[in-house]
Protein backbone atom coordinates (compact mmCIF):
# COMPACT_ATOMS: atom_id res chain seq x y z
CA UNK A 1 0.00 0.00 0.00
CA UNK A 2 1.08 3.56 -0.46
CA UNK A 3 2.48 5.95 1.94
CA UNK A 4 -0.94 7.56 1.09
CA UNK A 5 -3.09 5.10 2.32
CA UNK A 6 -1.34 4.72 5.63
CA UNK A 7 -1.69 7.94 6.06
CA UNK A 8 -4.96 8.19 5.45
CA UNK A 9 -6.18 4.97 7.83
CA UNK A 10 -4.05 6.91 10.34
CA UNK A 11 -6.05 10.14 10.04
CA UNK A 12 -9.30 8.55 10.49
CA UNK A 13 -8.21 6.54 13.38
CA UNK A 14 -7.08 10.04 15.58
CA UNK A 15 -10.23 11.03 14.42
CA UNK A 16 -12.15 8.20 15.02
CA UNK A 17 -13.71 9.22 11.99
CA UNK A 18 -15.64 6.95 9.90
CA UNK A 19 -16.11 7.98 5.92
CA UNK A 20 -19.31 8.97 4.92
CA UNK A 21 -21.18 7.20 2.36
CA UNK A 22 -23.35 9.79 1.83
CA UNK A 23 -20.63 12.30 1.18
CA UNK A 24 -19.31 10.11 -1.06
CA UNK A 25 -16.20 10.31 0.82
CA UNK A 26 -13.36 7.82 -0.55
CA UNK A 27 -9.98 9.78 -0.51
CA UNK A 28 -7.57 9.61 -3.74
CA UNK A 29 -4.42 8.08 -2.22
CA UNK A 30 -2.41 7.00 -5.93
CA UNK A 31 0.55 9.44 -5.94
CA UNK A 32 0.36 9.36 -9.59
CA UNK A 33 -3.33 9.81 -10.02
CA UNK A 34 -2.72 12.91 -8.19
CA UNK A 35 0.30 13.80 -9.89
CA UNK A 36 -2.05 13.86 -13.05
CA UNK A 37 -4.51 15.59 -12.07
CA UNK A 38 -1.89 18.49 -11.37
CA UNK A 39 -0.32 17.92 -15.07
CA UNK A 40 -4.25 18.10 -16.35
CA UNK A 41 -4.15 21.52 -14.81
CA UNK A 42 -1.17 22.98 -16.09
CA UNK A 43 -0.58 25.05 -12.82
CA UNK A 44 2.02 28.11 -12.83
CA UNK A 45 2.40 30.81 -9.65
CA UNK A 46 -0.19 33.20 -10.89
CA UNK A 47 -2.44 30.19 -11.37
CA UNK A 48 -5.42 30.01 -8.99
CA UNK A 49 -7.47 27.16 -8.10
CA UNK A 50 -10.83 26.60 -6.25
CA UNK A 51 -10.94 22.82 -4.96
CA UNK A 52 -14.18 21.60 -4.09
CA UNK A 53 -13.61 18.40 -1.56
CA UNK A 54 -10.03 18.94 -0.27
CA UNK A 55 -10.58 16.25 2.14
CA UNK A 56 -7.16 14.40 3.80
CA UNK A 57 -5.58 17.54 1.66
CA UNK A 58 -3.40 15.38 0.00
CA UNK A 59 -4.52 16.79 -3.42
CA UNK A 60 -4.45 20.33 -1.65
CA UNK A 61 -0.50 20.10 -1.06
CA UNK A 62 0.17 19.35 -4.34
CA UNK A 63 -1.63 22.59 -5.50
CA UNK A 64 -0.27 24.44 -2.98
CA UNK A 65 3.31 23.95 -4.51
CA UNK A 66 2.60 25.31 -7.99
CA UNK A 67 -0.99 27.35 -7.66
CA UNK A 68 -0.29 30.95 -6.37
CA UNK A 69 -3.63 30.37 -4.36
CA UNK A 70 -6.02 27.77 -3.80
CA UNK A 71 -9.49 28.29 -2.34
CA UNK A 72 -10.85 24.99 -1.25
CA UNK A 73 -14.15 24.51 -0.28
CA UNK A 74 -14.97 21.36 2.68
CA UNK A 75 -18.56 20.50 3.74
CA UNK A 76 -17.42 18.23 6.40
CA UNK A 77 -16.27 19.90 9.79
CA UNK A 78 -14.30 16.66 10.87
CA UNK A 79 -12.16 17.21 7.86
CA UNK A 80 -11.88 20.58 8.08
CA UNK A 81 -10.49 20.24 11.68
CA UNK A 82 -7.69 17.41 10.37
CA UNK A 83 -6.84 20.05 7.27
CA UNK A 84 -6.10 22.15 10.38
CA UNK A 85 -4.13 19.80 12.58
CA UNK A 86 -2.06 18.83 9.76
CA UNK A 87 -1.31 22.53 9.81
CA UNK A 88 -2.73 22.93 5.80
CA UNK A 89 -4.80 25.33 7.16
CA UNK A 90 -2.24 27.79 7.94
CA UNK A 91 -0.46 28.02 4.46
CA UNK A 92 -0.50 31.55 3.46
CA UNK A 93 -1.57 30.69 -0.14
CA UNK A 94 -4.74 28.97 1.17
CA UNK A 95 -8.57 29.96 2.26
CA UNK A 96 -10.06 26.76 3.65
CA UNK A 97 -13.88 27.29 3.31
CA UNK A 98 -16.16 25.49 5.56
CA UNK A 99 -19.10 24.96 3.18
CA UNK A 100 -21.54 23.07 0.72
CA UNK A 101 -20.41 23.91 -2.88
CA UNK A 102 -24.55 23.67 -3.51
CA UNK A 103 -24.88 26.23 -1.11
CA UNK A 104 -21.92 28.64 -1.20
CA UNK A 105 -22.25 32.20 -3.46
CA UNK A 106 -19.06 31.30 -5.71
CA UNK A 107 -19.04 35.43 -6.25
CA UNK A 108 -18.08 36.01 -2.22
CA UNK A 109 -15.36 33.27 -2.49
CA UNK A 110 -13.91 33.65 -5.50
CA UNK A 111 -11.98 36.64 -7.59
CA UNK A 112 -13.09 38.45 -10.15
CA UNK A 113 -10.76 36.64 -13.25
CA UNK A 114 -11.34 32.67 -14.37
CA UNK A 115 -9.27 30.31 -12.42
CA UNK A 116 -9.13 26.45 -12.71
CA UNK A 117 -11.07 24.38 -10.83
CA UNK A 118 -10.01 20.72 -9.58
CA UNK A 119 -13.26 18.73 -8.08
CA UNK A 120 -14.15 15.53 -6.21
CA UNK A 121 -17.62 14.97 -6.83
CA UNK A 122 -19.62 12.25 -5.41
CA UNK A 123 -22.13 10.96 -7.05
CA UNK A 124 -25.17 11.96 -5.04
CA UNK A 125 -24.26 15.74 -6.12
CA UNK A 126 -22.62 15.44 -9.63
CA UNK A 127 -25.14 16.37 -11.56
CA UNK A 128 -26.55 19.90 -9.02
CA UNK A 129 -22.80 20.58 -8.75
CA UNK A 130 -22.78 21.01 -12.46
CA UNK A 131 -25.02 23.02 -13.01
CA UNK A 132 -24.36 25.08 -10.46
CA UNK A 133 -20.95 25.41 -11.83
CA UNK A 134 -22.03 26.20 -15.09
CA UNK A 135 -24.06 28.97 -14.01
CA UNK A 136 -20.85 30.74 -12.61
CA UNK A 137 -19.11 29.59 -15.73
CA UNK A 138 -17.82 33.19 -15.89
CA UNK A 139 -15.34 31.88 -13.06
CA UNK A 140 -13.74 29.29 -14.70
CA UNK A 141 -11.15 28.69 -17.41
CA UNK A 142 -10.07 25.51 -17.11
CA UNK A 143 -11.58 22.10 -15.18
CA UNK A 144 -10.56 18.84 -13.76
CA UNK A 145 -13.24 16.82 -12.30
CA UNK A 146 -12.83 13.28 -10.60
CA UNK A 147 -16.28 11.53 -11.41
CA UNK A 148 -18.03 8.10 -11.03
CA UNK A 149 -17.88 6.72 -14.43
CA UNK A 150 -21.05 6.66 -15.15
CA UNK A 151 -21.71 10.43 -14.73
CA UNK A 152 -18.32 11.20 -16.72
CA UNK A 153 -20.08 9.18 -20.00
CA UNK A 154 -23.10 10.95 -20.11
CA UNK A 155 -21.00 14.33 -20.05
CA UNK A 156 -19.01 13.34 -22.86
CA UNK A 157 -21.68 11.52 -24.94
CA UNK A 158 -22.81 12.27 -28.31
CA UNK A 159 -26.18 12.28 -30.15
CA UNK A 160 -27.81 8.69 -30.48
CA UNK A 161 -25.97 7.10 -27.66
CA UNK A 162 -28.07 5.94 -24.40
CA UNK A 163 -25.95 7.94 -22.23
CA UNK A 164 -26.38 11.07 -24.01
CA UNK A 165 -29.21 13.81 -22.23
CA UNK A 166 -29.28 17.05 -20.91
CA UNK A 167 -25.98 17.22 -19.05
CA UNK A 168 -23.92 16.25 -21.84
CA UNK A 169 -25.38 19.39 -23.89
CA UNK A 170 -25.18 21.35 -21.32
CA UNK A 171 -21.89 20.79 -20.26
CA UNK A 172 -20.76 20.19 -23.89
CA UNK A 173 -22.61 24.02 -24.74
CA UNK A 174 -20.09 25.49 -22.09
CA UNK A 175 -16.71 23.85 -22.45
CA UNK A 176 -14.77 21.21 -24.60
CA UNK A 177 -13.56 17.62 -23.48
CA UNK A 178 -9.72 17.98 -23.50
CA UNK A 179 -8.73 15.07 -21.18
CA UNK A 180 -10.05 11.69 -19.72
CA UNK A 181 -8.55 9.10 -17.75
CA UNK A 182 -10.09 5.73 -15.84
CA UNK A 183 -9.34 5.63 -11.98
CA UNK A 184 -9.62 1.94 -10.75
CA UNK A 185 -11.32 1.34 -7.07
CA UNK A 186 -7.86 0.64 -5.90
CA UNK A 187 -6.44 4.17 -6.29
CA UNK A 188 -9.20 5.27 -3.34
CA UNK A 189 -9.43 4.61 0.35
CA UNK A 190 -12.26 3.42 1.38
CA UNK A 191 -12.39 1.31 -2.09
CA UNK A 192 -15.67 2.45 -3.88
CA UNK A 193 -17.64 -0.54 -5.90
CA UNK A 194 -17.46 1.69 -9.07
CA UNK A 195 -14.91 2.80 -11.26
CA UNK A 196 -14.01 6.51 -12.03
CA UNK A 197 -12.88 8.88 -14.39
CA UNK A 198 -11.06 11.88 -14.55
CA UNK A 199 -12.29 14.65 -17.40
CA UNK A 200 -10.76 17.82 -18.25
CA UNK A 201 -12.68 20.58 -19.57
CA UNK A 202 -11.42 24.00 -21.25
CA UNK A 203 -14.80 26.60 -20.52
CA UNK A 204 -16.06 28.63 -23.57
CA UNK A 205 -15.69 32.32 -22.85
CA UNK A 206 -19.53 32.20 -23.61
CA UNK A 207 -21.62 29.48 -24.05
CA UNK A 208 -22.00 28.26 -27.62
CA UNK A 209 -25.69 29.77 -27.79
CA UNK A 210 -24.85 33.16 -26.34
CA UNK A 211 -25.61 33.82 -22.67
CA UNK A 212 -29.04 35.60 -23.73
CA UNK A 213 -30.29 32.36 -25.29
CA UNK A 214 -29.37 30.35 -22.00
CA UNK A 215 -33.19 30.21 -20.44
CA UNK A 216 -34.75 29.02 -24.08
CA UNK A 217 -32.25 26.62 -23.90
CA UNK A 218 -32.79 25.57 -20.88
CA UNK A 219 -36.51 24.87 -21.61
CA UNK A 220 -35.63 23.07 -25.28
CA UNK A 221 -33.42 20.94 -23.49
CA UNK A 222 -35.70 20.00 -20.94
CA UNK A 223 -38.52 19.70 -23.39
CA UNK A 224 -36.09 17.50 -25.75
CA UNK A 225 -35.62 15.27 -23.46
CA UNK A 226 -38.41 14.79 -21.47
CA UNK A 227 -40.34 11.92 -23.28
CA UNK A 228 -37.51 10.11 -25.04
CA UNK A 229 -39.96 7.83 -26.60
CA UNK A 230 -42.09 10.62 -28.43
CA UNK A 231 -40.89 12.39 -31.16
CA UNK A 232 -39.64 15.98 -31.20
CA UNK A 233 -42.08 17.83 -33.01
CA UNK A 234 -44.35 15.90 -29.81
CA UNK A 235 -42.56 17.05 -27.53
CA UNK A 236 -42.19 20.57 -28.51
CA UNK A 237 -46.11 20.46 -28.67
CA UNK A 238 -46.35 19.59 -25.51
CA UNK A 239 -43.96 22.54 -24.24
CA UNK A 240 -44.64 25.21 -26.59
CA UNK A 241 -48.60 25.11 -26.48
CA UNK A 242 -49.07 25.05 -30.55
CA UNK A 243 -50.32 23.03 -32.87
CA UNK A 244 -48.65 20.24 -34.43
CA UNK A 245 -48.04 21.41 -37.96
CA UNK A 246 -46.96 24.43 -36.88
CA UNK A 247 -44.30 23.34 -35.09
CA UNK A 248 -43.56 20.90 -37.50
CA UNK A 249 -42.98 23.82 -39.86
CA UNK A 250 -40.77 24.90 -37.55
CA UNK A 251 -38.61 22.23 -37.11
CA UNK A 252 -37.98 21.51 -41.12
CA UNK A 253 -36.79 25.81 -41.28
CA UNK A 254 -34.26 24.73 -38.70
CA UNK A 255 -33.38 21.53 -40.81
CA UNK A 256 -34.64 19.21 -38.33
CA UNK A 257 -36.69 16.40 -39.51
CA UNK A 258 -39.98 16.00 -37.28
CA UNK A 259 -39.86 12.58 -36.77
CA UNK A 260 -36.67 12.70 -34.74
CA UNK A 261 -35.97 12.27 -31.39
CA UNK A 262 -34.39 14.69 -29.05
CA UNK A 263 -31.33 12.67 -28.00
CA UNK A 264 -30.11 12.84 -31.74
CA UNK A 265 -30.04 16.47 -32.09
CA UNK A 266 -26.17 17.51 -32.21
CA UNK A 267 -24.97 20.64 -30.20
CA UNK A 268 -25.35 22.72 -33.67
CA UNK A 269 -28.83 21.75 -34.10
CA UNK A 270 -29.86 22.76 -30.40
CA UNK A 271 -27.89 25.98 -30.85
CA UNK A 272 -29.57 26.76 -34.09
CA UNK A 273 -32.95 25.64 -32.98
CA UNK A 274 -32.89 27.92 -29.85
CA UNK A 275 -32.07 30.78 -32.09
CA UNK A 276 -34.73 30.56 -34.09
CA UNK A 277 -36.95 30.51 -31.15
CA UNK A 278 -35.67 33.22 -29.91
CA UNK A 279 -36.07 34.81 -33.36
CA UNK A 280 -39.71 34.13 -33.53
Amino acid sequence: MTSLYEEARAALREFAFRPKKSLGQNFLVHERVLDAIVRLLDLTADDEVLEIGPGLGFLTRRLLERAGRVYAVEVDPTLIAWMKRAGLADHPSLRLIHGDILETPLETILPQRPIKLAANLPYSISSPALFRLLEGYRHFSTWVLMLQKEVADRIASGPGTKAYGTLSVWCQMHARIVGKMTVSPEAFFPRPKVQSTILKLDLYPEPLVGREHLATLRGLIRAAFGHRRKTLAGNLVSWLKRERPEIEAFLTACGVDPRRRGETLSIDEFIRMTRALNQR
